[in-house]
């Protein structure tokens, strides 16, 4: 692929890791279930080799911001993040307050292990419970238990390392409301500094999908599932979090940072087979492809990659509303105004305007932003800035 250079460069690497110990009964983002250690080492050096061809193509910026997402990152050792962030700083400029993410799964991990990623750089873990009952972790196709995710906890309350994020998902079929308040009183008991919940959505490919068309699995429906989701914002926020975007809520200051940046519809680089990248109005990605990636790599080649969408000014503006309103400060109208040369509020008068009336939209202190009844809607109101 050739370099994509402008004004406009990533500050911000995604590495994707796909592979898992089983893949979730839900999930419908490219992993393999199953993986040996030879080809975890495998896939790692190819990591590394695509690190090298990007810098290149990448040479004038400064990364803020890297996450191992998945699949499952905590599945690599020690010395394999160690090695992947080594050849980041040594190819990239890395800003030395970058924040830098892992997310794992509470069945990979040990205090050893713990230790060592944050050894290696590591200042945040996200660590994916998803539910403290394991009858619901059962139905999700998790394949670790209660048990192991409150252990897990414990050991990350001993590490120095103090920013941390706990997944939790609502909707499930069958939660009750008290069930679901239950799995968050858990999570807050250890003291994340950050709670993401987000609701249960199926692709009709994934086995929960299949399940429901099936009517073998009854999805709750969207009076229940609002009903959670703002029960959810109400104890979280009692407990001292701060909403700051529709899923995701921290303490003050302990803001995920790298999904502030796709919030804010800024460049990234993706690295990693299936990997997504954003840059000059492109998005793009490295096919979901296990055996390309690793035969480019032999190959000393750039692995195949697939464009996704190309953007012209206006795509690129609805782009940038979409994101931004997911943020619960919405978008600055004078900042917006001076990245794309227009006023987003006479652009979209009428849309607004029609948001307004309905409950869904505010804008004042020169701010566009959804209101609290807007946020469980916010599909509804984002698609309408598509028209």
């Amino acid at each position: 692929m050739p370099p994509i250079l402008g004004s406009t460069v990533p500050q911000c690497l995604y590495i994707h890791i796909p592979f898992c110990l089983k893949k979730c009964d839900y999930c419908d983002f490219y992993s393999i279930s199953g993986s040996s250690p030879e080809m975890l080492e495998r896939y790692s050096a190819a990591l590394l080799s695509e690190i090298d061809r990007q810098a290149a193509s990448f040479p004038a910026h400064h990364i803020r911001s890297i996450y191992f997402g998945g699949g499952t990152p905590s599945l690599l050792s020690v010395s394999q993040i160690t090695a992947i962030l080594e050849r980041i700083l040594l190819r990239f400029s890395v800003d030395s307050r970058a924040e830098i993410s892992l997310e794992a799964n509470p069945a990979t991990i040990d205090q050893n292990k713990l230790a060592g990623m944050v050894k290696a750089g590591v200042n945040r873990l996200s660590l994916g419970v998803q539910s403290f009952d394991d009858g619901e972790l059962r139905m999700l196709g998790r394949v670790h238990s209660s048990r192991q995710a409150r252990e897990t906890l414990r050991l990350i309350a001993d590490l120095p390392l103090k920013n941390y994020n706990v997944d939790l998902i609502y909707g499930l079929p069958g939660q009750s409301i008290n069930g679901w308040l239950n799995n968050l009183r858990q999570a807050v008991a250890f003291g994340p500094q950050h709670i993401s919940m987000y609701l249960l959505q199926l692709e009709p490919d994934t086995p929960m999908g299949q399940a429901v068309e099936d009517n073998r699995l009854l999805l709750l429906g969207e009076d229940s599932e609002a009903e959670m989701y703002y029960a959810g914002i109400d104890y979280l926020s009692a407990q001292g979090y701060r909403q700051y975007e529709i899923s995701n809520l921290s303490r003050p200051g302990a803001e995920c940072r790298h999904n502030m940046f796709y919030w804010q519809a800024e460049s990234y680089l993706g690295l990693g087979a299936g990997a997504v990248s954003f840059a000059q109005g492109r998005r793009w990605r490295n096919q979901p492809d296990m055996q390309a990636y690793l035969a480019a790599h032999q190959s000393k080649q750039d692995g195949l990659t697939e464009e996704l969408e190309r953007m012209d000014q206006p795509g690129l503006i609805a782009d940038a509303v979409i994101l931004g309103l997911r943020m619960t400060e919405g978008i600055d109208l004078a900042a917006f105004a001076g990245r794309f040369g227009l006023d987003l509020a006479d652009r979209y008068d009428e849309t607004i305007r029609r948001c307004q009336a309905e409950g869904l939209l505010e804008m004042k202190h020169g701010r566009l932003f959804l209101t609290r009844a807007g946020y469980f809607l916010s599909n509804q109101v984002m698609r309408r800035f598509l028209d």
